[in-house]
């Protein structure tokens, strides 16, 4: 194996190569500092690859003061002919890259060979992005071990396909070890969940959160009346979430619709939809419209049921009707919600 290597004693007596493009086209219309702080980087960037200056240290040696030397970085970056970039992990120190002017000018681009997505490259690349570190580091801590493979390339796929940052990764995989949930299929739903309904903020997460459990709350109030002792259906869920926020009925105004079921032999999903959409076809917003409406109603209005003058005896005169827990239908409704249920 040989190691070639350019030996000077004397850096006076080195050379910098300077392309005649800068000098022809991006010199004259620069600050005279400016080119100054481009030439002396360009110079350790060529002879002193492993050297570090801080723009403190080029202020002196310039003369200049200190941010005159940060604006000049600044605007030859947006010349671009240079790009500045963190060095290590996203921290204070900054790399800059000196580009070929002549591949500027000529728009020949970097070639890139494309990273693999499940490649262990792109965990590499991904950890020095500091946030993705300790975003992995933190999860190292919650579950007491390192993260496996594929672990890491859920969560960099939730970071790519998501939009998620790592500090609403980490509150998903908190929430659901608050549950008791830290297999990852149950993560990947609970996640699909939160992409679905645009959750890509801690801010949105918070409101999602509270969102859905008032929701779930208005709900098995509903399922409770009509003594229904278990998570909606899917057809059923569709109708709830119509009276509650397509109609925007309040609980009151739908529980005062459920009560109209009770002369019913079995209240229905179906019947108490026909007495909701009656109420929102004629604009009756308010508990008091509705009471005001119910009592002019005629007995072919819909939510009137007709009896016969003679009870007749069945069955199921006897029966007991079932009673439920409303807490435990309440915390049913927001398992369901979590994805913990499956119908």
């Amino acid at each position: 194996m040989n190691f070639f290597r350019l030996k000077s004693n004397y850096e006076d007596l080195g050379h910098t190569l300077l392309e005649n493009v800068f000098i022809n086209h991006y010199m004259p219309q620069a600050p005279g500092s400016y080119v100054k702080v481009y030439v002396l980087g360009l110079k350790y960037a060529q002879n002193h690859s492993s050297t570090a200056l801080s723009n403190e240290t080029i202020a002196k040696t310039l003369d200049i003061p200190e941010d005159e030397v940060a604006k000049a970085w600044k605007y030859w970056e947006t010349q671009g002919i240079i790009k500045l970039c963190p060095y290590v992990d996203g921290g204070e120190d900054v790399a800059i890259d000196f580009m070929s002017i002549k591949e500027v000018v000529l728009n020949i681009k970097e070639k890139k060979q494309p990273v693999d997505k499940y490649s262990p490259d792109r965990i590499i690349a991904a950890r020095q992005n500091h946030k993705v570190k300790n975003m992995f580091e933190y999860i190292k801590k919650l579950y007491g071990r390192e993260p496996s493979t594929n672990e890491m390339f859920t969560y960099l796929d939730w970071i790519d396909d998501y939009n998620m940052p790592p500090e609403l990764i980490i509150l998903l995989i908190e929430d659901c070890f608050g549950r008791g949930k830290k297999d990852l299929p149950y993560l990947k739903q609970v996640a699909k969940n939160w992409f679905d309904a645009g959750v890509n903020t801690l801010e949105k997460a918070n409101e999602y959160t509270e969102r859905h459990k008032e929701k779930w709350q208005k709900y098995s109030k509903v399922l409770n009346f009509l003594r229904i002792g278990r998570a909606p259906t899917a057809i059923e869920e569709e109708l709830l979430y119509k009276w509650f926020y397509q109609f925007n009925f309040s609980e009151e105004i739908v529980i005062k619709a459920c009560s109209l079921t009770a002369n019913t032999i079995r209240p229905s999903f179906s019947y108490l939809d026909k007495i909701l959409i009656e109420w929102h076809d004629k604009s009756l917003n308010t508990i008091q419209e509705i009471e005001a409406y119910i009592a002019k109603s005629d007995n072919n209005a819909p939510h009137k049921t007709k009896t016969s003058s003679k009870p007749q005896k069945t069955a199921f005169n006897n029966f007991k009707n079932r009673t439920y827990d409303a807490n435990a239908l309440e915390d049913i409704l927001l398992k369901k919600s979590r994805g913990e249920l499956i119908e």
